[in-house]
Parts: structure tokens; C-alpha cells; sequence
């Protein structure tokens, strides 16, 4: 006969819990007895052939409902964020609610998340350099037109577009470069639209020839306009070339990571690394290692995953701490360290990238990573 915590574990599961039973639950975990039980429940879960990345978005939102029935001082009302760490008690909030809103150290209360002021999430924000030198301030809300030799560049709201008003040949290069915590878009003179992510900068032409080509840092998702007759190329500030005729493709070069990876969503690209040459299929990845020779290939890539900053997300599934970290300290603006070795903490699971800094700290002071707050805001540390 099934215990009192594995009828409530499946009221859970099927979102026919009450309030009360909710709470019941949760108090059940709270003791070694239930504890155990509600473990035996969740290993088998994980081990059944349906993988927790399985579950329906309603089914996560049902989960999710469980645990914010019982929280008592849940976040502001918004998207709620879905983010979750490996470990027994992080697969319980997994399978209950998919944020780990419970205390994993079970004999000891948590320390209070430091205040932070109005600290809020990256935006659209850019810097544009035109050929001359001049510096152009880009952001949400402008609005503007910048007039340059025969091309009209339009600022709306957080996209630059190129308008060319002539034929002839433009000399010059222009560098979009984006801060810590920005974000921005741009349509090329060519018709290709890239999205720039947090501390990134892209050098290009006024008007491509025969070749177009530009220069990345940092990370950005392509849409090249097709032109069989004029190869596009992106090269990386990590030593990649990349080339494509007319695709859709993601680069990740930061030069400040090990690591280099080009995800193809469309199309063809080929990627050169010194005398290494790679063509990838979509569903594809490149990846080199930084002071490693080679070109390694991942034949099916976490596409969602590596575009999901595009589409207003950060996907942490199967990420250690350090990468989500960086991640963090890029789009908020903050410094990060670590007082000791780098705890060996996965994480699982999305969140929006609209939350603000304060909620994000929650969320990991409730997922058992212990850090501290100072330069009055500016600096985290995370400590064993």
C-alpha cells in the first residue's frame, strides 16, 4: 500500500493536489521518514525513460504551482523563472516545481539575500563607432538617424538599420560594441541582421565587395542575407573563419573562455581553425579549445540552448557554476569570484533574463550557493 508522502508525491505530479496537500507535502520533506520516501519516489522518476527535458511547458508550470502554493514570501508576480541544481533536493524541486525554493541544508536557516538597489537586468545598449572616430550612445529608447557618406544609418528604438542611398563603394568600417549588460541589434548594409549579446563587439564595412566579411568578439546569432555570388565570413577574435552563404548560425567567442562554439541552425557553414577546416549540417556545432589543436564536432547541439539569449532566455541545462556565473556577471553588470576552489554545482533548467539582479540571488541563495555581496553591490563572491 503506497505511503501517505507517494499518494501526495502523485497528486503533485498530476496537479490535483489541494492547497492543504501541498503543504502537507512539503512538511513531509522537511523529516528524515518522508525524506526517504519522497527520495525512492524521485530516483525511480529519473531513472524511467521519460527525461525530465520531456515535460511539456504545462506540465512544468503545474509543478512549478506546487511549490508557490506554499511558499510564503514568493517573488513579485511575473514570468515565473524555472531554474533548478542537481542534487536530491534540487530533483525534488525539479519534480515538485522546477525552482528550488526549498532549503537544501536541511539543519541550518539560510542567510538573508543582501539588498541590492534597483539593480535591474541588461537591456539594449550599444556604442557605435563610426569610420571618423565619432562615438554614437545606442539604447532602448532612441530614436535617431545618422547620416554617413552615402549610407542613412536609423536607430529604432533597439535596432540600427543600414539604408544605402547609392551604388557606389563606401570606405570605411564601423564597430558595434555592446557593455556588460547590453544587448543589441543590427541589419548590415547587406541585409544581414545580427543580434550582439553583453560584452561584445562587431567590426564591419560600410559596404561590402565581393567577400563580406567582418570581425566578432564576444557572442552574437547571424541571419545572413543569401548571396551565392558573395560569401559571407565571420571572423572570430579567437582565431576562428567562418563561412556561410545564407544561414542562420550562432557564435559564442568570448576570449575571456576556454572554449569557442559555432551552432548552426540553418544552411552550411564552414569553420577554419589554422590549417583545420570543418563543414557543418544544421543541428551542428564546431568547438575549439583554447591552446588545444583541432576542431571538435558535436553532432547534435543544444540549439535552444545556444539561442537562447536571443530569445530574452539563459538556459543553464547541464551548466556548471563557472559558465552560468559568467553568464550572470555579463548581463547584470556584476564582478564575480570565488573565495576558494569553484564548487562542483550543475545546474538545470531556464530563466527569464528580464529578472531583476535581487531575484537572481534568491534563486541561487535558495540553491544552496553560498555567497557574499560587496563594493556596495557591484562584486559577488562566491564561497564554499
Amino acid at each position: 500500500m503506497p505511503s501517505r508522502a507517494e499518494i501526495l508525491f502523485h497528486k503533485i505530479l498530476t496537479n490535483t493536489a489541494t492547497p492543504a496537500e501541498r503543504e502537507e507535502l512539503y512538511n513531509i520533506m522537511q523529516m528524515p521518514p518522508g525524506e526517504e520516501q519522497l527520495k525512492h519516489q524521485i530516483t525511480a522518476l529519473l531513472e524511467s525513460p521519460k527525461e525530465m527535458q520531456d515535460l511539456s511547458d504545462i506540465e512544468m508550470e503545474s509543478m512549478l504551482q506546487a511549490i508557490y502554493a506554499v511558499e510564503k514570501e514568493p517573488l513579485a508576480e511575473k514570468r515565473i523563472p524555472t531554474i533548478f541544481r542537481l542534487g536530491w533536493w534540487a530533483a525534488a524541486a525539479m519534480l515538485l516545481g522546477m525552482l528550488t525554493f526549498l532549503p537544501f541544508r536541511k539543519n541550518s536557516q539560510p542567510t538573508p539575500v543582501a539588498k541590492i538597489e534597483n539593480l535591474q537586468p541588461g537591456g539594449n545598449k550599444a556604442v557605435l563607432t563610426l569610420a571618423n572616430g565619432q562615438q554614437v550612445i545606442l539604447d532602448s529608447a532612441g530614436n535617431q538617424q545618422i547620416a554617413q557618406q552615402h549610407t542613412t544609418l536609423v536607430q529604432q528604438q533597439g535596432q540600427l538599420i543600414y539604408q544605402s542611398q547609392s551604388r557606389e563603394s563606401l570606405s570605411g568600417y564601423n564597430t558595434l560594441t555592446t557593455p556588460r549588460g547590453g544587448q543589441f541589434k543590427v541589419i548590415l548594409p547587406d541585409g544581414t541582421t545580427v543580434w550582439l549579446n553583453a560584452v561584445s563587439s562587431l567590426h564591419y564595412p560600410l559596404s561590402f565587395g565581393m567577400n563580406r566579411t567582418v570581425e566578432l568578439s564576444g557572442e552574437a546569432y547571424f541571419e545572413v542575407a543569401s548571396n551565392p555570388n558573395k560569401p559571407f565570413k565571420v571572423k572570430t577574435a579567437t582565431g576562428q573563419t567562418i563561412e556561410v552563404l545564407g544561414t542562420t548560425f550562432n557564435v559564442n567567442a568570448y576570449t575571456d573562455e576556454v572554449s569557442t562554439q559555432t551552432t548552426l541552425v540553418s544552411g552550411a557553414v564552414a569553420i577554419t581553425d589554422g590549417n583545420k577546416r570543418l563543414e557543418l549540417k544544421p543541428g551542428q556545432a564546431a568547438k575549439t579549445i583554447k591552446d588545444r589543436e583541432g576542431i571538435e564536432l558535436v553532432t547534435n547541439a543544444e540549439i535552444a540552448q545556444a539561442t537562447a539569449w536571443k530569445n530574452g532566455l539563459f538556459d543553464f541545462n547541464k551548466m556548471p557554476i563557472k559558465a552560468v556565473m559568467q553568464q550572470l556577471s555579463r548581463w547584470y553588470n556584476i564582478e564575480v569570484s570565488y573565495d576558494d576552489k569553484i564548487p562542483d554545482i550543475i545546474f538545470w533548467g531556464r530563466m527569464d533574463r528580464n529578472l531583476p539582479l535581487q531575484d537572481v540571488l534568491l534563486i541561487l541563495e535558495k540553491s544552496d550557493v553560498h555567497f557574499r555581496i560587496e563594493n556596495n553591490g557591484s562584486k559577488l563572491i562566491v564561497i564554499p
